[in-house]
Formats: C-alpha cells, sequence, structure tokens
C-alpha cells in the first residue's frame, strides 16, 4: 500500500509538504504539481478510516499527550476538543507515554493519517522530533512545554513565579526546612518550577538544603518513593512542595500509610488544582493553573496558524494561582495568591 511518506519520497518533499497538497492548505504551485502527479502516477488513495472522518466533520485536527491518564492532560484535552468542535472539527488523540520515539511514531501517523495541525505535549524538548515538521510548514501548537531552538506556537503557565509565591507562603508560616519533590529537568516546566523553588527560598532568606530536593518522573509511585527518601531523612523537613497532581497524590500516600498527620507533622503543597482537592483531610493547598484556558488558548493559536500559516510564532503564558487550604497550616481558608503580582523576580 502506498503511503503519504512513499509520496513524500519521490516527490522529493516533506511528509508535511504532502500532508498539506493533500489537505488543499496552501504550498508552492511546483511542489504542489510533484505531490499530485506523483500521487496520480501511483493511484494513491488517503487513508479511508481518515476519509471517513473527515466526512463526518470538516478537519482533522491531532493531539498527542504524553500521559493521557493524568487529569491536568485529560481535563487539557477536553478544552481543545469543546474549542475544535466549536469549529466542526474532529480530534484524534494519542498518548506517547513520555516515550520520545513512540512519539515520533505518532506524529507520523498523524501525518498520515490526513490531519490538518497538531496539538503536543511533546516528551522532550529537543527540536528533533518536530523540526522538520514544523520547517515543513505542518501547522504546530505546543502546550506545556517551551521547545529549545524551535520558532512555534506555544502556551503555558507561569511556572516560576507559581512557585516562588508558594514557597515565600510557606516560609512566611515559619517553615525553614522545605522540601522540593520536582519533575524531569527535560521538561522546561520542571526547570521552571525548581528554578522558582530556589528563588523563593532565596527570598525569604533560606539557606538551601541539598538534601531536601529530590526529582521524580510527574508519576505517582515517583511521589511515593520521594516522600519517604525526605521523610526518613535524620532531620526531615517540616514543609513540603511537590510540583505536579500525580506526584502529590503518590506523596499523600505515603503520609497517610506511615501516620503522620499533616500539617502538624508536614506541611503539604501540591501543584494543579482538582474538585479532590477540597475533599482530601485535610483539603490541599496548591498552585492552580488555569487548565480549561491552557487548552482553548492552544486550539485558537492553531485555528489562527490554519488561516494565517505565514504569521510569525506566539508564545502565550498564563496566570497561576496559590490556593490556600489547610493542608499547608494556614489558618485562612480559600485564599487565593496570584502568580502575576509584581516582584523581585518580575511578573511574581
Amino acid at each position: 500500500m502506498t503511503t503519504i511518506r512513499d509520496l513524500a519520497r519521490l516527490a522529493n518533499v516533506s511528509v508535511p509538504t504532502v500532508s498539506r497538497v493533500l489537505n488543499g492548505q496552501p504550498v508552492d504551485s511546483e511542489m504542489t504539481e510533484r505531490v499530485l502527479r506523483v500521487a496520480r502516477e501511483l493511484n494513491y488513495v488517503p487513508n479511508r478510516s481518515a476519509r471517513r472522518l473527515r466526512g463526518a466533520g470538516g478537519r482533522l485536527i491531532g493531539a498527542i499527550f504524553s500521559d493521557i491518564s493524568n487529569p491536568f492532560y485529560t481535563r487539557l484535552l477536553r478544552a481543545v476538543e469543546k474549542e475544535f468542535a466549536d469549529q466542526d472539527a474532529t480530534l484524534i488523540v494519542a498518548n506517547s507515554d513520555a516515550d520520545v520515539a513512540r512519539e515520533a511514531k505518532l506524529v507520523r501517523i498523524m501525518l498520515e493519517e490526513g490531519v490538518s495541525g497538531l496539538v503536543i505535549a511533546p516528551a522532550d524538548e529537543s527540536p528533533d522530533t518536530l523540526s522538520s515538521v514544523v520547517a515543513g510548514g505542518f501547522p504546530v501548537v505546543v502546550v506545556d512545554r517551551a521547545m529549545q531552538n524551535l520558532d512555534v506556537d506555544t502556551v503555558h503557565s507561569r511556572n516560576f513565579e507559581a512557585v516562588v509565591v508558594a514557597v515565600e507562603h510557606l516560609a512566611r508560616l515559619g517553615h525553614k526546612d522545605i522540601a522540593f519533590i520536582g519533575g524531569p529537568h527535560r521538561l522546561s516546566s520542571a526547570r521552571q518550577r525548581h528554578s522558582g523553588y530556589l528563588a523563593g527560598l532565596q527570598n525569604a532568606g533560606i539557606e538551601p538544603r541539598a538534601d531536601l530536593t529530590v526529582f521524580g518522573d510527574y508519576r505517582m509511585d515517583s511521589g511515593r518513593e520521594l516522600a519517604a527518601r525526605l521523610l526518613d531523612l535524620g532531620n526531615p523537613p517540616s514543609a513540603m512542595l511537590v510540583a505536579n497532581n500525580e506526584m502529590v497524590i503518590g506523596a499523600l500516600n505515603y503520609i497517610h500509610s506511615i501516620g503522620k498527620v499533616i500539617p502538624d507533622d508536614i506541611a503539604i503543597v501540591g501543584f494543579d488544582d482538582f474538585p479532590w482537592s477540597m475533599s482530601l483531610n485535610p483539603p490541599l493547598t496548591t498552585i492552580s493553573q488555569p487548565v480549561d484556558e491552557l487548552g482553548r488558548r492552544a486550539a485558537r493559536l492553531l485555528i489562527d496558524r490554519l488561516a494565517d500559516p505565514a504569521r510569525p510564532a506566539r508564545t502565550e503564558t498564563l496566570d497561576t494561582q496559590l490556593v490556600v487550604r489547610a493542608s499547608c497550616g494556614a489558618n485562612a481558608q480559600g485564599n487565593v495568591h496570584h502568580s502575576n503580582r509584581k516582584g523581585r523576580f518580575g511578573n511574581v
């Protein structure tokens, strides 16, 4: 069976260029003619399942996320899907499981299925997987990441500022031994949150302890394992900031399993606010990202890119909030501190 990659090879163009030609999107006339000529010579017929989907509702849009079991991505996906449904487009969703090789394969499959554009939270921020796709003019929007050396539409949150605010809050409550469970440093979100932790300590005049900084993989099991490591120290922390929702569930699970009382024995602040945050005992203090708005903005950026392929790439950065509840030891409940206030490190 002839594939879109066969067409690209024989026409001496990129796979994204072939996809754009087959979807009727603007491409250099000479390249368009080459692609169509090769398609005619090979009697190329687009994938039938993709044709059925297009007939049911306009364009196909691809979405690839690193872990769709994570409630953050599930909610993000819902917002993206709703925005495209309003545009009479159909969303094809794939899970890369944070695997770079799998992600590259999924990108190729999406192109072969004839998607018009792609929303992606990459497993890695090196430009390898996406550089040829973007260079070929294929519409891509990156969400919750900051790609290295790649000029691409992007939407993410103020990770650095959010954690600065959270650490300063814990310091005001009297905590000096504040631990940090961070994510994998290959991701900008993890690096920014770690930098925010260090800056927050500096603002509060607290010398960081190397043994109180540990890094996981944004998964539940690593949150549990790292909380155990921290609480088994001879001089354990009095407070803990956990850099995503999956790891905070793991950390809470371990804390409860050994009979520790929150916040009396250990105060805790999480990242990402979901309805279950208020149902925990005690309710969880957490950094809230505007997940629905992240999804809407990502979709709108891609819609704008489809309408104007030549426009300059845009990056949109959304504010966060620290939602104060009982798990950090504060008396006030439901207080909100925004990440866009002016401070020593800019918009914090």
